[in-house]
């Protein structure tokens, strides 16, 4: 079974996208980010951007590229779209779905688009035949959101800070979801937070929260802004508390045994698996 965890925000800049990144890197196995946010992709040109700048990848294979590619399939191809998916320099055991260059490429993706692109991320595969998970930044909520990515989540987090007007700007997206997926795959990710906030957060919205990250303005630029090479310190304690979050997650959709856990959890994630985007 492969878990596929979709983050969505609501105004205000929460902090999804570098949430993404930074769960993405702390994954404990082979994991697909997928930039899907059709205002535009923000992973590979913020955490990534050095090595956009050195050619190491190209911000033109990715979501775009795939869905034109299959643009007259029924339905995805998961072989088809290890093409679309580069290596991530900084972190091997990471593969990159780029996200759009513009805001009006949405258009050209449209729903049997994301529709296509969800069925192949489901089921993906790395080259050497890995199956990977799959971490989804859909960008803020609105009208052109992709729901499918949305309900074909196993989780679906939604990205909040504890601040009155990050808990307010939530409170109407969480409903608008809440209305289409259950409550069991409905989670917040509370960001650049402390045990009080968290706390706060949780009184506020009513909703359980699956991942929380300290605040660590440093650390998160790394994901955000590509501080660094986009290299975090093993050592730091936003990483460390990440991979705890990481380790429960994985454990959790793919139901492992104790011992099997407690295995994971001192395990590194394997290296080098996702070796597309090589067209």
């Amino acid at each position: 079974m492969l878990a596929m965890i979709t983050l969505v925000s609501a105004k205000g800049a929460p902090g999804a996208t570098t949430m993404a990144a930074a769960l993405a890197a702390a994954w404990p196995a082979p994991v697909v980010l997928a930039d899907c946010d059709p205002a535009g992709g923000d992973l590979a040109p913020g955490w990534l951007s050095q090595w956009l700048v050195e050619g190491s990848l190209r911000p033109e294979v990715g979501v775009l590229s795939y869905v034109t590619e299959t643009r007259h399939a029924v339905a995805g191809d998961p072989a088809t779209l290890v093409e679309h998916v580069q290596a991530v320099p900084v972190a091997r055991h990471v593969g990159l779905l780029a996200g759009l260059n513009a805001p009006g490429q949405h258009t050209a993706v449209g729903y049997t688009g994301w529709t296509r692109l969800t069925v192949a991320l489901a089921a993906f595969k790395t080259t050497t035949g890995c199956p990977a998970d799959t971490v989804v930044d859909v960008g803020r909520f609105g009208a052109v959101t992709p729901w499918p990515l949305l309900l074909a989540a196993d989780l679906v987090l939604l990205a909040v800070r504890p601040t009155p007007r990050h808990v307010l700007a939530a409170r109407p997206v969480l409903a608008a979801l809440a209305e289409r997926i259950v409550p069991h795959r409905l989670g917040l990710a509370v960001c650049a937070t402390t045990a009080a906030g968290s706390r706060e957060v949780r009184a506020a919205l009513g909703a359980e929260i699956a991942v929380e990250v300290a605040a660590d303005a440093r650390a998160a630029a790394v994901f955000s802004d590509g501080l660094d090479g986009g290299v975090l310190s093993r050592r730091s304690s936003l990483l460390r508390g990440l991979r705890r979050a990481a380790r429960r997650l994985h454990g959790t959709y793919h139901h492992y045994t104790p011992a099997e856990l407690h295995a994971s959890a001192t395990a590194r994630p394997s290296a080098g698996l996702l070796t597309g985007g090589t067209r």
